[in-house]
């Protein structure tokens, strides 16, 4: 049993004293005095050290210790002032016993008041204007309502019998303290208060209460028979406060409490004052004005509280319907750019649909836009998306439909339009865009690529953001900025598209599930089983005619389409994203075959293989760890590969640069291809890594014709020289041809004039005539 248990004990040991006491002489028994006057100081120093203990209760907050310690000073001094009251209650006949309850007052009063700060200073949960206000006219009625019984049943008669002013003011300032505990009290019960436990509040209250009822029937009571009454009910608070101390010990801190939902206690004292109006009005009449003004006095505060409530009420209801709407138009809105989010947009499209007019759609997709998300950062890609979506708004009439569907992809509604309108505002749209966007620190020019599309009877939602998706992507691949209007049949090649791009997949999934082959399988691609191949095309020295090198070509055999031409799936490839996995397994097999010449045909061999990379391999994060891993597979020294990259896959792309930085790290050679046909060539040799330039295609044909070609091709090899880099030359078809980029100083070329695409075997008979007959892994 803890300690603050057993002092709860001891102070219920002197109620059942007093009690007993009380009895005994009530019943005429002559019993000493003494004990009487005992009780209450021992019960209520008993409840002191108890509030003293739940002070120092570990886990209390700051707010509770001090509640408590407040609490030990406040039962002292009632301690005090009950004692010196008692000794005066036992013996009336002194003739000093007046002056002596006077004495008494201070004592008592200065030990309510200290009570009532404690519970005052008290933290609770935050509130509103509106419930302290309501919080307020709650107390103010339960005070009214208690003091009109209070005045009826103890102060009016007390007053009639007793003429001391001195005493009447004393009785009635303890009173009124007394009255100001109990809506403390009340508040604290209210509100709730985390610092001190929830039961030991309660029993707070109870104690404050049964006080509250002692001053009451104090009246009742004044007889000297019963003169052990007064302090029987000082010990039962005293038990209270004691009990509600030992719970403080045992609980330490309290968790957070709440408030009910509304108080039924003006409720309550309404009914209590009315009933008693009714018992004065029906009796002798003699307090019927006094009490008749409580009772109007707690009906208005009541009145005034209802009021408050029902206009709290009201806005809270308008807060709720304000929210409501908040909620909505968050439901149906993007947050970011404040346009009509996909869900609204699919709404507001149906209905259009069901109407009479024809219905266009366009969908708008930044070209690009991933990179100025990654190299800028997202806060820079926010701040376009919110001044493309103001300019997209400016591009249409008031009551057109602008949605952002998500990331970087818009759509508009234009209603009883058709295709002619449709494409006048995919042009409003370009010239909106090509105006530069001013953000942080950047000025950036977006473009989109707009998809349109217009309705016909019988569409549907589906069928017409269909067509518009597909009339979007055509106009992708027509470049960037650009439009495209849907027309009937791109369906059927949209879908054979993608048929061809999930054959696409089977065969490579085939290939990269295939075990090694031997170099023999792959030399044979003809009577293979296998769809993907490769060939190589030779690069040779033009001094000699020599194979120097090859370039590694993907071919796709289809089980019942035979060869499919390689500007067929490729794009396929590049558009469904299996490029990335067909670019690997070709690095694999290349890097195979030419550890297979380099073993087989020595010196003779080429000495190098170039493989395509297209751009979006340059940015897979796995990118260069593939290129180690075909190395090593291989046994490839990684001077002998040679990546070639064309100028639009690094064109701006930090990340694309990075990845060639990383691989020429690894000494793998690399080659701009198709060089002088993008914007920035000149720039692009200041900021890759490349070892080889290959002229492209387009400057050949026409050199020994045409005196601008020759100028370029002549350019291009002296900016190889002074940057150290080697040069090739690329579809040479004539022997003319040849002479003329020797004569410039090219050193290595490749074309029909020398060799079309070969399978190994071929390019090894090419490299190595004697050995090719011989050595049977050729």
């Amino acid at each position: 049993m803890s300690s603050s248990r057993r002092l709860v004990a001891a102070v219920a040991a002197c109620l059942l004293a007093e009690m007993l006491w009380t009895a005994l002489f009530a019943s005429g028994v002559p019993v000493p005095k003494v004990p009487a006057l005992l009780t209450v100081p021992l019960a209520l120093g008993l409840a002191a050290l108890i509030a003293r203990a739940a002070a120092r209760a570990p886990g209390l907050p700051a707010a509770g210790r001090r509640f408590w310690r407040l609490m030990t000073a406040s039962i002292a001094l009632i301690g005090v002032g009950a004692t010196i009251m008692g000794h005066a209650r036992l013996h009336p006949e002194d003739p000093d016993a007046l002056r002596t309850v006077q004495a008494s007052a201070p004592a008592l009063v200065a030990g309510v008041g200290l009570a009532l700060y404690a519970l005052l200073r008290l933290p609770t949960r935050s509130m509103t204007r509106g419930e302290w206000i309501r919080l307020g006219l709650d107390g103010l009625t339960v005070l009214i309502s208690t003091a009109t019984f209070l005045w009826h049943l103890a102060l009016r008669p007390m007053l009639e019998r007793h003429t001391d002013v001195r005493l009447a003011l004393g009785l009635l300032l303890l009173s009124m303290t007394c009255l100001v505990a109990l809506v403390a009290v009340m508040k604290v019960v209210l509100l709730g208060s985390g610092p001190v436990s929830p039961r030991s509040m309660r029993l707070m209250a109870a104690a404050v209460l049964v006080g509250g009822l002692g001053s009451a029937v104090s009246p009742l009571i004044a007889s000297p028979r019963w003169v052990g009454l007064q302090p029987m009910i000082t010990l039962v608070e005293a038990l209270l406060v004691a009990c509600a101390g030992s719970v403080a010990v045992s609980a330490g801190a309290a968790p957070a409490t709440r408030a009910a939902a509304y108080s039924k206690l003006p409720y309550f004292a309404v009914a209590a004052t009315s009933l008693l109006l009714a018992a004065v009005a029906y009796g002798d009449h003699t307090d019927v004005g006094p009490v008749a003004t409580g009772a109007i006095a707690v009906s208005a505060a009541v009145g005034l509280r209802q009021l408050v409530a029902l206009r709290d009420n009201a806005l809270l209801l308008s807060s709720v319907r304000r929210h409501e709407q908040r909620m909505r138009y968050q439901a149906s809105h993007d947050a970011l750019t404040g346009l009509v989010n996909r869900a609204r947009f699919a709404e507001l499209l149906t209905s259009a649909l069901l109407g009479q007019g024809p219905v266009a759609v366009l969908l708008i997709d930044l070209d690009d836009f991933k990179g100025i998300n990654d190299t800028l950062g997202h806060g820079v890609g926010d701040e376009v998306l919110v001044t493309v979506a103001e300019r997209l708004r400016r591009a249409v009439r008031h009551d057109d439909v602008v949605a952002r569907l998500g990331g970087d992809e818009f759509a508009m509604l234009l209603r009883d339009v058709d295709a002619v309108p449709a494409v006048d505002v995919a042009g409003r749209i370009h010239d909106a865009l090509g105006t530069p966007i001013h953000t942080t620190g950047h000025e950036l020019l977006v473009h989109a690529s707009v998809g349109i599309a217009t309705s016909t009877p019988g569409d549907v939602l589906e069928t017409l953001l269909r067509n518009a998706d597909l009339a979007m992507y055509a106009a992708k691949e027509r470049g960037k900025g650009g439009h495209f209007v849907y027309v009937p049949g791109m369906t059927t090649r949209i879908v054979a598209h993608a048929e061809l791009g999930a054959q696409l997949r089977d065969a490579i999934d085939a290939e990269l599930s295939r075990p090694s082959g031997s170099s023999r399988e792959l030399s044979r691609p003809s009577g293979s089983s296998r769809q993907l191949f490769l060939l190589y095309q030779p690069i040779v020295r033009l001094d000699d005619g020599r194979t120097a090198a090859t370039e590694a070509l993907v071919r796709w055999r289809h089980p019942s389409r035979g060869v499919v031409p390689p500007l067929e799936f490729i794009p396929a490839a590049e558009q469904t994203g299996l490029i990335v996995p067909l670019g690997r397994w070709v690095l694999r097999e290349a890097c195979r075959q030419q550890a297979t010449w380099l073993r087989d045909l020595g010196t003779a061999a080429p000495q190098s293989v170039s493989v395509n990379v297209a751009g979006r391999q340059l940015t897979d994060p796995q990118f260069v760890a593939d290129v180690v891993a075909a190395l090593d597979d291989a046994g490839l020294d990684a001077r002998h590969l040679t990546l070639e990259v064309t100028e639009t896959a690094v064109l701006d792309s930090a990340e694309a640069v990075a990845t060639l930085e990383a691989l020429r790290g690894l000494r793998v050679k690399l080659a701009l291809d198709d060089f002088g046909t993008a914007a920035s060539s000149l720039g692009l040799l200041l900021t890759c890594p490349v070892t080889s330039l290959k002229l492209d295609r387009t400057f050949v044909a026409g050199i020994t014709t045409v005196a601008r070609q020759e100028a370029v091709a002549t350019a291009v090899i002296r900016m190889a020289q002074a940057l150290d880099l080697a040069a090739v030359a690329e579809g040479i078809e004539t022997q003319e041809q040849a002479r003329m980029l020797r004569h410039l100083g090219y050193r290595f070329g490749q074309g029909y004039l020398y060799a079309r695409p070969l399978p190994p075997d071929e390019v090894a008979a090419m490299s190595a005539p004697a050995l090719a007959g011989r050595n049977p892994s050729i």
